[in-house]
């Protein structure tokens, strides 16, 4: 993504994070790292290829200290809701342009899944590619959703996203 469409996606962003539940003051206080940013494109993977998925975050602070909202949502390819669920985020982690994010669910709408993820500690990996398709990982992807992460893990980020990006720093 270049340098202006991410400040762009920022000041979009800023104002957007009270849909996600974070607020200006969330996001002053907690100090260190920041993920903000929307992004997703067609899965691939076998029984799900081309569905649409899309990923946001607006998460901020460092492992001990972290902030934030995440809201993920998954489309069938004709457009029916898969799932969609958000949280609040609990750890950020980040070593230049990769960071690890934790966060626990606090709503979900899964209509595809007889389960209920509320309370459920899950996570993400984003790569932040300069220039280029950034890139997404994310825990249930590898190990489903019958146990919780451990806080500040995620897989590595395997998924090229094709449509928005994201800002690490």
């Amino acid at each position: 993504m270049k340098l202006k469409a991410k400040i762009a996606a920022v000041a979009v962003l800023a104002v957007a994070a009270g849909t996600l539940g974070a607020t200006p003051a969330t996001a002053t206080q907690a100090a260190g790292s920041a993920v903000i940013g929307s992004a997703g494109g067609p899965l691939t993977f076998p029984g799900y290829e081309g569905d649409p998925v899309r990923f946001d975050f607006a998460a901020f602070g460092d492992p001990g200290k972290s902030s934030g909202r995440f809201h993920v949502n998954h489309l069938t390819k004709d457009g029916k809701p898969f799932a969609d669920f958000d949280g609040k985020v609990d750890c950020v982690s980040r070593d230049g342009d990769l960071a690890i994010l934790t966060g626990v669910i606090e709503r979900a709408d899964i209509p595809a899944l007889p389960v209920n993820l509320v309370g459920r500690r899950v996570g993400f990996s984003v790569r932040d590619v300069p220039g280029g398709h950034d890139r997404i990982g994310w825990s249930w992807a590898v190990g489903g959703f019958d146990q919780d992460v451990l806080r500040c893990t995620a897989p590595i980020p395997f998924f090229e996203t094709s449509t928005g990006g994201y800002l690490v720093r």
